[in-house]
């Protein structure tokens, strides 16, 4: 994964963990400018932050690199299930 479209890609295939590609979706330095549009920057809106970005997609990327690994996918869905059994537990 060595672009934002690779990364979007694996997340809609289903790599990563659950949300993860609805959330990725959702940032708003990473929404996709035509090119056209780069030369009115009154219709880009604002400089993008390519640190903030670069952090975002070392995110996402080890969170796909993560559940990869069976393990790990396996430890997080046991936390989540646990997760889930205690907020049950408290709201009784």
């Amino acid at each position: 994964m060595n672009t934002v479209q690779e990364l979007r890609a694996a997340l809609r295939a289903g790599h990563g963990f659950p949300g993860d590609a609805e959330r990725l979706a959702a940032e708003q330095l990473l929404r996709r400018v035509p090119a056209d549009w780069l030369d009115q920057a009154d219709r880009v809106g604002t400089v993008v932050d390519l640190v903030t970005v670069a952090e975002i997609v070392t995110a996402y990327r080890g969170r796909v690199l993560l559940s990869a690994d069976s393990e790990t996918a396996d430890a997080v869905d046991q936390r989540a299930g646990a997760d889930g059994e205690a907020d049950r537990s408290a709201a009784e």
